[in-house]
């Protein structure tokens, strides 16, 4: 008679195995190659810990819930450091009140050469995305106020794809009502 395998033992021998095969493909697909999370350069970017980071770029503007609320003209924003010459993701999500509106920023803040300037008018949480590539060491990011109730700002990221020079891409939005944050992984030959 054979002996039978309950249910739960069969779903940790498969995890088991499927984790060894991918360990053993990861470690054997590419020699030299390092997999590294992307490190989200943004101080503070959910507001987690109300508005530190943010100091001194904050006017008519308080953090709450994981978000920054702007009215009034009212932006909250940052200087991130990043290296000349290299691609990066900046991301952030906003929503406007009613009858308001928020735009969302990223400039070279030496030459204030815009990398992303996009105005949500939708109460909807969007998402707002660019790529681009820096022309120097700083990136301002923010998010202002555009009509008299302005609306709220959260989830910035401003990550490093890996990539040197020609990025370009689009503002992007999408609606929606979930939040989070996704990691991404880029190799790098040692």
């Amino acid at each position: 008679m054979g002996r039978s395998v309950g249910r739960t033992s069969r779903c940790v021998m498969a995890v088991a195995a499927i984790g060894s095969l991918g360990a053993a493909a990861v470690a054997h697909a590419s020699p030299g190659v390092e997999l590294v999370a992307a490190e989200n350069l943004v101080v503070n970017g959910n507001f987690a810990g109300g508005l530190q980071g943010w100091e001194g770029h904050v006017y008519n503007a308080e953090a709450n819930g994981g978000n920054a609320t702007v009215h009034d003209s009212g932006y909250v924003g940052q200087d991130v450091p990043v290296t000349k010459g290299s691609e990066y993701t900046v991301s952030l999500r906003v929503g406007a009140a009613p009858g308001g509106g928020v735009m969302a920023l990223a400039l070279d803040s030496a030459t204030s050469v815009a990398y992303l300037s996009r105005t949500v008018t939708d109460p909807a949480p969007t998402t707002v995305t660019q790529t681009f590539t820096a022309t120097g060491d700083t990136v301002y990011l923010a998010c202002q106020a555009t009509g008299g109730p302005g609306g709220w700002c959260g989830d910035f990221s401003v990550v490093a794809t890996g990539n040197s020079g020609g990025g370009t891409g689009s503002a992007s939005g999408s609606a929606g009502s979930s939040s989070g944050s996704s990691g991404s992984a880029s190799g790098s030959a040692r």
